[in-house]
């Protein structure tokens, strides 16, 4: 993975029909290798997650269960249509 990824996210929203949304992915050199942190949005979106920070060692497939954890938590997962991962 490169230094700057990205998740493209289609969801389905009751209020708006269709909602998609990007979150950006930024490998950092200068932390835990194996650490990711979430980042959040300051205006409220469906996600909340402006971007993910991860270390070095961090790979996609961590990521996306990541993600996966985080939307089923957030109970979003029922509604996601399709997530891309972009580099």
């Amino acid at each position: 993975m490169l230094a700057l990824a990205s998740l493209w996210v289609e969801m389905k929203c009751p209020e708006h029909g269709l909602e998609r949304f990007r979150i950006k992915i930024v490998k950092r050199f200068n932390m835990n290798p194996s650490t990711i942190m979430p980042k959040y949005r300051s205006r409220r979106k469906a996600s909340g997650l402006s971007r993910l920070l991860v270390g070095r060692d961090v790979s996609s497939q961590e990521i996306e269960d990541y993600l996966i954890k985080y939307f089923r938590e957030k109970g979003l997962w029922k509604s996601i249509l399709k997530m891309k991962l972009e580099v």
